[in-house]
């Protein structure tokens, strides 16, 4: 569908609001810039573009190039995600301090670390120039999710003016989650395995891109000879 059917439909169903004079062009935007995202973490986009405007659906592609990309990104990401079980531990928190310098962090100390269940690294969260969050973050490499103490500790050992996160390669339970959010108290956001994964291969962290051209016939092209020879 054309993206601007696609956002004539989606304001009939109660699928979009705006108050935007251009909803057309927004949704492009916003499309576009979901592929280039999802792409960068090496996954299949849930839209594919087509060009001229159109855009469809990849779940409908259910076998051919895109799928077979599709299949061995994931099975890189499952095997990246193996390699951090098994790094040495000073080895997965400096790779920790890497990567948030690649997502905006800055005054990155990757603590002296003890192995006693502390702060692993500090460091600013900077956005836009203009917010500067300074964050304690504790990163575990562990198979066993987290558990709702593991946060309450992390909060208990914020500094002044800090908020918490815990990065782990696991996953959490939902106590942990429910504790994270618990209101009224200093926020401690969560990265799970899969997602500490993906902002890895977004960034080009412990992966390699391999691109290759492909090449399709331009619709607009004629191939015809109107000299007449």
């Amino acid at each position: 569908m054309h993206y601007r059917d696609i956002t004539k439909k989606a304001l009939e169903m109660g699928l979009l609001t705006t108050e935007g004079k251009t909803p057309e062009a927004t949704m492009y935007a916003q499309i576009i810039s979901e592929i280039k995202r999802y792409r960068a973490r090496g996954e299949q986009p849930r839209f594919v573009q087509h060009g001229k405007g159109y855009i469809s659906l990849s779940r409908w592609i259910e076998h051919g190039l895109v799928s077979k990309i599709e299949q061995h990104n994931k099975k890189v990401r499952q095997e990246l995600r193996n390699r951090l079980l098994n790094m040495e531990w000073y080895k997965f928190e400096e790779l920790i301090g890497r990567l948030l310098a690649e997502i905006g962090f800055e005054d990155i100390e990757v603590t002296n670390s003890t192995r006693d269940g502390g702060i692993d690294v500090r460091g600013t969260l900077v956005v836009g120039d203009v917010i500067r969050t300074r964050m304690a973050i504790q990163v575990k490499r562990w198979k066993q999710n987290i558990q709702a103490p593991i946060v309450q500790q992390v909060r208990g050992s914020l500094g002044a003016h800090e908020q918490g996160l815990i990065i782990t390669t696991s996953n959490f339970s939902d106590g942990a989650r429910k504790e994270a959010a618990r209101p009224d108290t200093i926020p401690v956001a969560l990265m799970n395995g899969e997602q500490l994964v993906l902002l890895l291969v977004e960034h080009g962290i412990g992966v390699t891109r391999v691109s290759y051209d492909l090449i399709e016939l331009d619709e607009e092209e004629s191939l015809s000879n109107n000299s007449g020879t």
